[in-house]
């Protein structure tokens, strides 16, 4: 008599770890992949000039365009005037007159900046999504990444250690001979 292997099937817990795995690791691969594909930059949102539209703690993905392309309602990053030269602003743009763009927040105390169009690209915004930027902006953020990062890792790991089952060996019964 010849014992056949029988196959393993998953059961619910290993279908529910992988389901949540897939959950949360598609929208990283895509964050991370899609803008490289389709030749878009990323940027966090630091500030809260958009907080109607895009709030602090958002991604945005932008693509750069030549001036001539933009247009009122267009939500552009950019260096604001006076500013420091890595500083980044998000804002909308409410009027162009004269190659010269005046730019708002969505917030009633946000004041108008006026941009000049010349020169080289501008990068508009393409897609937003919010609240994943976060901790990225917020104080000890990175330490809150890290641990929620090692307390998945410490439970993956955890949850495929099971203790193996008993194994009670049979014993043959006596059959009287005779």
């Amino acid at each position: 008599m010849e014992i056949a292997p029988v196959p393993h099937r998953a059961t619910r817990g290993e279908r529910r770890r992988l389901a949540l795995g897939v959950l949360i690791l598609t929208p990283v691969v895509l964050l991370v992949l899609l803008p490289a594909v389709l030749g878009l930059d990323r940027y966090v949102v630091t500030g809260r000039g958009l907080d109607g539209a895009l709030g602090r703690g958002s991604v945005v993905l932008a693509r750069e365009v030549p001036p001539g392309d933009l247009a009122v309602g267009d939500v552009i990053i950019f260096a604001p005037p006076g500013g420091a030269s890595d500083e980044r602003v998000t804002r909308r743009i409410v009027s162009i007159d004269d190659g010269v763009a005046t730019t708002e927040g969505d917030g009633a105390q946000t004041e108008p900046w006026v941009v000049p169009l010349t020169g080289s690209a501008y990068d508009r915004v393409w897609l937003g999504i919010p609240w994943i930027g976060l901790p990225f902006v917020m104080d000890g953020g990175w330490v809150l990444l890290v641990v929620a990062a090692a307390a998945a890792l410490a439970m993956a790991i955890l949850a495929g250690w099971r203790t193996p089952p008993r194994v009670v060996p049979r014993v043959p019964e006596k059959v009287p001979v005779g």
